[in-house]
């Protein structure tokens, strides 16, 4: 597999997905399980038989044994849809030298994912946008998803302007039902609209989880002299003295990371950064530790 290799998924064993709101306290157990009657590979407990139990539920070793009637319970899993929502717009493309681009990142941050949603059983579902979303890869569960969910990650490529709001709501749209969404994206859009766009979701019942994928550059704007600046989104090129534009860029910057940071965490949606220089897996750690 090209976006997640045996040792990136060695060192994501110890973590899991556990959504809260849609599904409520029980689901945070990690394996979302609960108690059904019937058969299973999952045995929990015998339990006195009641009027109304399936004969077949039976376990007649135990009568044979007791002289009475015991009905065994297994453990079933609750399959859980996740959705993988991931940025491709221009701005993905940028990674400064050396380093991978915000969008690599996040495909090995979706392929992460993905994986450990699959191997607790659950579907997963891939989702792309720039101006509009479209659905790449519908939910699944079973082990051929994350070859195929590998295989639309490769496929896909960035370009376009972004209108992150309303992308998020179109995505909304296109989901079937609640579910736990990974959004992967570098938030390079309108900050209130994209924030209110969030929230949007979130009322619709679905978990939340959002990480931003940045380069140092962006942050440090490490740049000297006169500049022209090209946008990888379109748009006019800016001709301009980098020392003097730093501070003010800095400080703009820090301001929206703090707005984005304060506005997740009050509306209950766990927030991260993942940056091209660092490690994706430990940043999907932080992810999921807050989740």
């Amino acid at each position: 597999m090209r976006w997640l290799d045996p040792a990136s998924q060695a060192r994501l064993k110890a973590l899991s997905l556990s959504p809260r709101r849609a599904w409520g306290a029980a689901a945070s157990a990690g394996k979302h399980r609960t108690m059904v009657r019937g058969h299973s590979r999952d045995f929990a407990q015998h339990r006195p038989y009641a009027p109304g139990d399936e004969v077949r539920g039976i376990d007649w070793k135990a009568y044979a044994r007791l002289d009475r009637f015991f009905v065994r319970e297994f453990r079933a899993e609750d399959r859980i849809p996740v959705f993988i929502l991931l940025d491709c717009s221009g701005s993905m493309a940028y990674g400064g030298p050396g380093r991978s681009t915000k969008f690599d990142v996040a495909r090995r941050l979706a392929a992460g994912a993905a994986w450990i949603a699959l191997s607790q059983g659950d579907e997963v579902g891939l989702v792309s946008f720039s101006t509009s979303a479209r659905k790449v890869l519908a939910s699944r569960a079973g082990a051929g998803q994350l070859p195929a969910l590998d295989e639309a990650l490769t496929g896909l490529q960035t370009g376009g302007e972004t209108d992150l709001a309303g992308a998020i709501g179109a995505a909304a749209d296109v989901l079937p039902r609640k579910g736990l969404c990974v959004l992967l994206s570098d938030l390079m859009g309108e900050t209130a609209a994209t924030l209110k766009a969030a929230r949007s979701l979130v009322a619709r019942r679905h978990e939340l989880l959002v990480v931003r994928t940045l380069d140092s550059d962006e942050r440090e704007f490490p740049y000297e002299g006169l500049c022209l600046v090209d946008g990888l989104e379109g748009g006019p090129q800016l001709f301009l003295n980098a020392g003097e534009a730093a501070p003010e860029y800095r400080a703009a910057f820090a301001r929206q990371a703090a707005v984005l940071e304060g506005s997740f965490r009050r509306a209950g949606v766990a927030y991260t950064v993942a940056e091209t220089d660092g490690s994706w897996e430990s940043a999907l750690g932080r992810l999921l530790a807050r989740s």
